[in-house]
């Protein structure tokens, strides 16, 4: 690489012309490269002698001129040193003297590159890595972490060791597959030399899985009976809408705002439509996990149970987000937030998570590993289940030979959907919880729906009011 001083040939109107480094490098695949960079310094070129690139006495402006050029001469000594020393690849050479910043650490890489690149979510994450990796070496915060340090075997393999201590093997793999993402994106930018490959030797064995988690009908309603604040309330409806739309997590609860809603006019090209335009209202829902890979749209039919749940629980949030501005306008929406705002996301569901282990005992994540287990047992197909859970084929001849939009196809969907709630009791267990939620209503609510109230006081007869009591209510 060859770094020069030379003339822009382009005067300004006091006749001063702007100073450029040229950059110039043939790299190993034979091709040339070549960069002009402004200095930022202008000068007439009469006043300066070309072989020192010095400024002449014949210039008012000679010693702060000078200056100037002896800190730009630094600045290619400094480059090409560290050019030529594998620390700084053709394009950091080219930054550096351009002033930008100078990514000459896996910190200053991730709060600009990774954050100006990526989604908040992956920075969010590859910040939390970097941030254990130094926890677990027992690095200073405040330290920075070079591009060696981060890719160094024997620095990863003392991180796998010390983190290996507290924490589970698939956790300690998760994170070396954000640091080898973080390493490769500045391989492919060009900011460091050699792509990273995670040597076998890292990588811990998957420990034995722990046996999946799921509930029961009867366990759910316990916790209806056990539930005693509103937030636990609020919990416990969210986390039957998770498993009533079948098997939703958070983000996708929160993402109904985004959903598409249809009644009887489905396209009539679409050949969903003689199923789908039966006078039942759908929710047309893409998972955010995959929304950005080939897996289908979800159809789910809203029978008047999701949208009860969706109505009372908004009405409870209207007591405890009061004045959050983070609800929906729509009356099947319940949040109306960025997903990429995690703070807010974090701080909602991080309450609602702790609230559903304590009266449930169980984390909103097997509200869908429950769903699935269900379907298993009604002996649902593997293509109806994936259907119903928004997953994409699972196999080659699924992927390439099989029309998963039949109308055939598309009922047994459906069909499989009411099983499994009806075998999970999901509407007395809906109609139960609306009764406990009414406890939690702000007054004029309660006015609002007095007629139901008493409808199903009659039912009980002043009695404790049970699922057996109200499987056969209607709203």
């Amino acid at each position: 690489m060859t770094i020069t001083l030379r003339f822009m040939n382009v005067l300004d109107r006091y006749g001063r012309d702007t100073i450029r480094y040229d950059i110039s490098h043939t790299d190993k695949q034979g091709n040339k490269l070549r960069k002009k960079v402004s200095t930022g310094v202008k000068v007439k070129t009469k006043d300066i002698d070309k072989r020192s690139w010095r400024v002449k006495t014949s210039s008012i402006s000679q010693k702060d001129l000078n200056i100037a050029l002896d800190e730009c001469k630094d600045k290619v000594s400094i480059a090409l040193t560290r050019f030529e020393t594998n620390q700084f690849t053709y394009n950091q050479v080219v930054s550096f003297l351009k002033g930008e910043v100078d990514y000459g650490s896996v910190d200053r890489y991730i709060e600009s590159v990774i954050k100006d690149s990526k989604s908040p979510q992956t920075y969010s994450d590859y910040r939390s890595t970097l941030k254990a990796f130094k926890k677990h070496l027992e690095i200073p915060k405040e330290t920075e972490i070079s591009f060696s340090e981060y890719g160094s075997y024997e620095l990863l393999d003392r991180f796998k060791r010390q983190a290996s201590q507290s924490i589970e093997n698939a956790t300690i793999n998760s994170y070396f597959a954000k640091i080898r993402a973080v390493l490769n994106d500045a391989y492919d930018k060009g900011y460091i030399f050699e792509k990273f490959t995670l040597k076998r030797g890292l990588r811990l064995p998957a420990r034995a899985s722990k046996s999946v988690q799921t509930i029961t009908p009867e366990e759910f309603e316990e916790a209806i009976n056990k539930a005693s604040d509103i937030h636990e309330v609020q919990a416990l409806a969210l986390y039957l809408l998770m498993f009533g739309l079948r098997g939703m997590y958070n983000s996708d609860i929160v993402a109904l705002k985004d959903a598409e809603y249809k009644c009887n006019d489905f396209n009539s090209k679409d050949p969903y439509q003689n199923i789908f335009n039966d006078g039942n209202q759908y929710l047309i829902h893409r998972r955010v996990k995959t929304k950005n890979r080939s897996n289908d749209d979800l159809i789910i039919r809203l029978d008047s149970y999701i949208p009860l749940l969706l109505n009372n629980t908004k009405r409870l949030f209207k007591i405890t987000h009061k004045g959050e501005g983070v609800l929906s306008e729509n009356k099947l929406a319940l949040f109306n937030y960025d997903l990429n705002d995690l703070t807010t996301h974090k701080r909602i569901w991080g309450r609602y998570q702790k609230k559903i282990i304590k009266v449930l005992g169980y984390n909103f994540k097997t509200a869908r590993k429950t769903y699935n287990t269900f379907a298993t047992e009604l002996e649902v197909s593997n293509t109806v289940r994936n259907i119903l859970l928004g997953h994409s084929p699972s196999s080659v001849n699924e992927r390439h030979y099989i029309n998963r939009k039949t109308i055939k196809i598309s009922e047994k969907v459906q069909e499989a959907h009411t099983e499994v709630l009806e075998d999970f009791r999901f509407e007395a267990l809906a109609l139960q919880l609306y009764v406990k939620m009414i406890n939690f209503l702000s007054d004029k609510d309660k006015k609002s729906i007095a007629k139901t109230i008493s409808e199903l006081s009659k039912l009980s007869n002043g009695k404790k009011i049970t699922s057996n009591m109200i499987k056969d209510f209607k709203l």
